[in-house]
């Protein structure tokens, strides 16, 4: 394994010599910054980092209602080493260095925050139930600095692989009396067309001589985001493909007893059909390592959303030693969305899924391949398709997600010698989606579908061969199935109750003991609810025709026709722009499909631990986490102009979970399992901060650090199948272990004037436990489960085939940062108005991904860890003086993997495209009191581009949101 050992030697050397030297002084005290605007937040920000003792990143906002981007992943962004994920054109979540939400920890003015989001890019709609931050719950305007914590020190709460990044909200006592502040922006969405509010206020004010102040800000956008894009769920591969599609000489069918309710089965992958596929292409695409679309198509996703959010503090002073701070903070995230869908049905329908009876539903094994071409890599390039089923799909999804804050601090001075912090909190994130709809309509047996990927994977031209915009080609109820209605609801909430002390005495100038303790009280609960009766379900009963054909005599009454898709995708030339769906809002006012009741048109009822498809959703966690840590903090003069600061100490720290999840048994289905785990860390951190000049500082970190596993690996709940050969279960794993790593840090970081530094630094990971969802064959007592579940005649040694999380051997990310900022305050005339920032980051991964755990064939591949980008790049040239101030910020980011392996056995992987977003800002200051500004966000319209196999790059999605642009004022006071 690599270790930058010699690296780190060059700098523990020279430190080595001067620890022998004696401590002189106190640290030098930071000269306050008096300029205002975009230099002085990078100003401030600077100084923040020279003056700090862990390795640190920080940016600021000194203008009231205003931050340096306008939303606050994008700002975070810019720092070194931060990444970000866009979701529908928005930044919402961010890796440092290379690992992800799950190992980046997310305070909120000092405590632990969660939020409970769905994501809404087209095809990955996901509702977030992992320990992950969503960025986009706040807006930007409610923070005045964020703080990305890279080394790990004993008084920071544990939880953290990555970074910590800490969010600040302003409060009274950061200004002297009254002062207000407000902004309102104009908002146009490109893809939309429309123009939609954005606007922030504060009010802040202190009274009897600066001892009491109070504080309230809020923010309040909309925002209307539309993506088209074409979307495929996955790649085929050849174990799917292989008699996958009719044969050239098809069989003879199995006769139906009765063709309206298919009953009457035929044998498994036979050919439903008397004409057969072309010889030529059937046996080039049945051959290995042969991979097609899934499930093509073409999509829009329209996501209307709605966010307030609210800050408020109130502080009081009593005494010149004490400080009591009370923070309540408020968010309300409405996202109300509208997916349209346009897809090769049968594609999806792999060779055992297209056994079923309905002579409409033959799936792949019914559709006959006439042409094809295939590329050197094994993709499918083009291929010509005769009875194929097309499905025209709407969905829509309405949910609120509320995060709240309520934390009282006191801090207290005993004496100039002896200080402590008490804090207690409660945060929470609710996550409701009472309104989730899928419906589709149908089109079966199509001849001459075509799919032209030969020009571009991204862009491929689908030629549907009828008029897809036409209701009167489709159909909706067929017999044999009742139609294709789903409904479901979520609830995700997530709770912190969080009780701190800290201590700290001054043993003397140099030293600084510090000591505390935390304990936190933390509850997960995920439900989940869907209709009974699935979709496409035999029980005719469940659906009544002769009524819906009576209410509904022609589809055109209950469909909409989507128009104009593709704006900004460069579309081949005959490409469709317009197709039907079902429209959603009719059919429930038409069939009354929210009234959870049996009607005269079909069952609508729902249910949730009695549905096998709601139970894994079905699921608590109660955690407690109790931490211990002591500290040394020193600053010493160790030679001339040379300090030594720094810190070393360690924190203990116990966790308890209690975990509870649904395990149905033929006796009891919607029984459950709770099962309860626990262990122990003990985390060792070292910082230190070198100054070799006045202007040139190296620092040396070097910690344990721990991250707990993610919440839904933490269910017992699953599904045991003791009767299958061989038996297998597929459950969670209440008993992981948390990611362990040791981290090592060093930088150099050089200062030569005010707002300037030049710095770079190396990091290695090395991690010591990872955790990977496997399947296995070992014996059932290795489950954890009861014996209860056990068949007549089995034993806690027989070998049962496991799937679930475990904890596996980690890897390493190591990689090294530059940064660049400089105000060119020495260049003549009008240069000197100008300033750049630029930093870049570069990083590399290894680690084990298991294919497979088994007794027998034990299978892995080494990657790159997932959600790490090799390059990235941020550059911002901005200019500013009295009254005129602009901005250009671009960020680049190299292809990252997204999924390892694709499934077991198959050493593939999915990935994202390199992405470049640019950025503009440009403002006008009128007075003391007024400021105009504009925004310009994507100008280069950057397309979501995820793909499938590291070789081939098979198109997954290619969606474009297009730009954004902002205009208003600002008023402070």
């Amino acid at each position: 394994m690599k270790k930058p050992y010699i690296l780190i030697g060059l700098l523990v050397a020279p430190m080595a010599q001067v620890l022998a030297q004696q401590p002189a002084s106190d640290d030098p005290k930071i000269d306050e910054v008096l300029v205002t605007g975009y230099r002085a937040a990078i100003e401030n920000a600077v100084e923040t980092k020279r003056a700090a003792t862990d390795m640190v990143d920080v940016i600021k906002s000194d203008d009231i209602a205003s931050f340096p981007d306008a939303n606050l992943a994008e700002a975070v962004q810019r720092i070194p080493g931060v990444s970000i994920d866009r979701d529908s054109g928005e930044g919402r979540s961010i890796t440092v260095r290379g690992l992800g939400g799950d190992f980046v920890r997310t305070m909120l003015n000092g405590v632990e925050a969660f939020s409970a989001t769905t994501g809404s890019t087209l095809g990955t709609t996901i509702i977030n139930r992992s320990r992950g931050f969503d960025y986009s719950t706040f807006a930007s305007e409610l923070f005045n600095s964020v703080t990305v914590r890279k080394s790990q020190s004993a008084e920071l709460d544990e939880g953290s692989l990555g970074a910590t990044v800490e969010l600040q909200t302003a409060r009274p006592f950061d200004f002297q009396g009254l002062h207000m502040g407000a902004s309102a922006q104009a908002a146009y969405y490109d893809s939309g067309d429309e123009i939609h509010p954005r606007g922030a206020g504060l009010i802040s004010n202190t009274w009897a001589d600066d001892r009491f102040g109070a504080l309230i800000s809020f923010a309040y956008n909309t925002r209307k985001a539309i993506e088209d894009g074409y979307s495929d769920t996955s790649q085929s591969d050849y174990s799917d493909t292989l008699g996958g599609f009719c044969t050239p000489v098809p069989n003879t069918p199995t006769p139906f007893v009765n063709a309206d309710s298919g009953t009457g089965l035929r044998p498994n992958g036979q050919c439903f059909s008397n004409i057969g596929s072309n010889a030529a292409a059937y046996n080039a695409i049945n051959a290995p390592n042969i991979f097609l679309p899934r499930n093509p198509g073409l999509g829009r996703f329209v996501n209307d959303q709605e966010k307030l959010g609210i800050t408020s503090a109130l502080q009081w002073r009593p005494a010149d030693s004490t400080i009591v701070t009370l923070d309540v903070i408020y968010s309300k995230f409405d996202q109300n969305r509208k997916d349209y869908a346009l897809s090769n049905a049968s594609l999806n329908r792999n060779v055992n899924g297209a056994s079923i009876a309905f002579p409409n539903f033959a799936g792949r094994v019914n559709s006959q391949i006439q042409e094809v071409e295939i590329g050197d890599s094994g993709q499918v390039d083009f291929m010509r398709l005769d009875n194929v089923d097309i499905k025209h799909i709407q969905s829509i999804n309405e949910s609120t997600t509320e995060t709240f804050l309520a934390g009282l601090t006191v801090a207290h001075a005993f004496t100039d010698d002896a200080r402590v912090k008490f804090n207690v909190s409660k945060t929470g994130s609710d996550f409701d989606e009472p309104t989730n709809y899928l419906i589709s309509f149908d089109r079966f047996d199509t001849d001459g579908y075509v799919w032209d990927a030969r020009d571009s994977q991204k862009r491929p031209f689908v030629n549907y061969n009828y008029d897809v915009a036409n209701p009167a080609s489709i159909q909706f109820v067929t017999g044999g199935v009742t139609p294709d209605i789903r409904i479901n609801t979520d609830t995700v909430k997530n709770t912190l109750e969080n009780l701190a002390a800290a201590f700290e005495i001054d043993l003397s100038d140099e030293y600084t003991l510090k000591f505390g303790a935390t304990h936190k009280e933390y509850e997960f609960e995920s439900n989940h609810t869907q209709r009974v009766f699935s979709q496409n379900s035999t029980d005719l009963t469940r659906f009544n025709f002769a009524n819906f054909a009576a209410a509904v005599p022609s589809l055109s009454a209950v469909s909409e026709v989507l128009t104009g898709w593709g704006d900004g995708l460069d579309l081949p030339p005959g490409s469709v722009t317009s197709w039907v769906v079902p429209d959603i809002d009719k059919f429930i006012s038409t069939l009354d499909l929210d009234c959870n009741c049996v009607n005269q048109f079909g069952d609508w009822t729902m249910g949730g631990a009695n549905v096998a498809g709601s139970r894994g959703f079905i699921r608590e966690v109660q955690e407690k986490d109790r931490a211990l840590f002591a500290q040394l903090d020193f600053a010493a003069d160790v030679g001339a102009d040379r300090k030594l600061r720094g810190n070393v100490g360690v924190r203990y720290v116990e966790t308890f979970i209690t975990s509870t999840g649904l395990l149905p048994t033929i006796a009891n289905p919607t029984g459950s399992i709770t099962v309860e785990n626990e262990y122990t860390d003990f985390l060792p951190s070292l910082n230190l901060a070198l100054d070799l000049t006045p202007e040139l500082i190296t620092r040396l970190a070097v910690a344990k650090v721990m991250s707990r596993p993610g919440l839904g690996n933490l269910t017992p709940g699953g599904t045991v199948n003791n009767a299958a050969t061989p038996p297998n279960a597929s459950i969670g794993n209440p008993y992981l272990d948390p990611y362990r790593a040791t981290n090592y840090d060093l930088s150099l970081e050089w200062y030569p004037g005010k707002g300037s530094l030049l710095s770079g630094a190396i990091f290695y990971r090395d991690v010591k436990s990872y955790i990977q969802q496997t399947t296995s064959d070992e014996p059932y007592a290795n489950t954890g489960l009861p014996v209860a579940y056990l068949a007549a005649g089995q034993t806690p040694d027989t070998l049962y085939r496991v799937t679930n999380s475990r904890n596996t051997p980690g890897g390493f990310i190591q990689g090294f940062e530059f940064n660049y900022q400089q105000s060119f305050t020495f260049l003549p005339g009008i240069w000197s108005h100008f300033g750049t920032l630029i930093n870049y980051t570069y990083v590399e991964s290894e680690i084990d991904y298991f294919l497979s755990t088994s007794l027998v064939n034990p299978m892995s591949v080494k990657s790159e860890f997932v959600g790490v980008s090799p390059n990235s790049i941020n550059a911002t040239v901005f200019y500013e003086d009295e009254k005129f101030s602009a901005r250009v910020s671009a960020a680049y980011r190299d292809d990252y993997l997204q999924l390892v392996p694709i499934k077991n056995t198959l050493a593939d992987v999915r990935g994202s495209a390199e992405t470049l977003n640019v950025d503009a800002s440009v403002s006008f200051t009128i007075n003391e009191h007024v400021k105009l500004n504009f925004d310009a966000l994507n100008l280069t319209n950057q397309a979501t581009d995820n793909w499938s196999g590291e070789t081939r790059r098979s198109q997954r999605v290619t969606s474009v949101t297009g730009r954004q642009f902002f205009f208003g004022a600002q008023y402070s006071y």
